[in-house]
């Protein structure tokens, strides 16, 4: 199992010494063998992140080998190829470790559907050149008519190259986002917490997120549905990549968020949770745990994880 970390930055009163902090204990952990860091969208205090990408870019010249994720990427802060940009760049500056996981749409006030679009487009333009895509929440470019084809549609011949500057008024129908990822495919999940983007997922093969603020339980019969349809949608279990994003209180009591008890008893809610759900990356969402607790997570929980 991949074991992650991620942070609830808004416990931070200050922005510069809590980022100082996560900065200085992502070092630590990506020594330590921790698989992934993620840093959650967020703009309601002062130290919460509104561009992960930056950040993570930032902790990629500081990091060997975690990868480095966006969680609750929310689509209504950017146009659709700042959001494909951005995941490119941090995945060429940290040579292929980047990630991207959406929000849903109910957490963030859109229709399920905007998501959806959003995922198509972003994974298509990683993934083809020259594309275009006409959805009821994403249009690229912008002129795409209605007489398109819905969803992503591709130029039928290769037209004479023209070079940017000497397009004119008028822009192609066809457009490439550049650069394109380090790896051919980043890994992308969304938040399941809707209905809708739960059947949708399990059906299109898009690897899902249980994040911290649903309750353990909920989240576990989530996944089970998840798995349930994509069962009968013929999907294969090992084209996603299950997460789950839980708190921990080491020596602590357990809650409807948080695994709780001794390092033994976290590691065996952790192992029953995999069974029960089928996941394969569990992100240990720190909020204000100490330093000890820190390193006896690593080494009687994490490295038994990963064994």
């Amino acid at each position: 199992m991949r074991v992650g970390l991620s942070w609830d930055l808004d416990r931070f009163d200050d922005p510069a010494a809590g980022w100082k902090e996560v900065v200085s204990e992502v070092e630590q952990a990506d020594k330590m063998g921790f698989h992934s860091f993620w840093i959650h969208e967020a703009r309601e205090r002062a130290a919460d992140c509104p561009e992960p990408s930056v950040f993570l870019t930032y902790l990629s010249q500081r990091t060997k080998s975690g990868q480095l994720r966006i969680a609750g990427r929310r689509v209504t802060r950017a146009l659709p190829p700042h959001i494909s940009e951005e995941v490119s760049v941090l995945d060429t500056f940290s040579r292929g470790r980047a990630g991207l996981a959406f929000a849903s749409g109910s957490s963030q006030g859109v229709p399920a559907a905007h998501v959806h679009e959003m995922i198509e487009f972003v994974s298509a333009s990683w993934a083809a050149d020259e594309i275009r895509y006409r959805g009821d929440f994403v249009r690229f470019p912008a002129h795409t008519p209605d007489s398109a084809p819905r969803g992503v549609s591709y130029p039928e011949d290769e037209p004479d190259y023209v070079a940017q500057w000497d397009w004119g008024p008028e822009t192609p129908d066809f457009l490439s986002i550049t650069p394109k990822p380090y790896v051919p495919y980043a890994p992308l999940n969304v938040e399941i917490n809707d209905d809708e983007t739960l059947e949708w997922a399990a059906q299109q093969g898009v690897s899902p997120m249980i994040a911290a603020d649903m309750p353990t339980a909920e989240g576990v019969e989530r996944l089970a549905r998840y798995r349930e349809c994509a069962d009968k949608a013929g999907r294969s279990r090992r084209e996603v990549e299950v997460v789950m994003e839980r708190r921990v209180a080491l020596d602590g009591e357990a809650d409807d968020h948080t695994l709780g008890g001794s390092p033994r008893d976290v590691l065996n809610a952790i192992r029953k949770l995999r069974g029960k759900t089928g996941v394969s990356h569990f992100v240990w969402r720190r909020n204000g745990a100490t330093p000890m607790d820190f390193y006896r997570f690593s080494s009687e929980v994490q490295v038994l994880l990963q064994a």
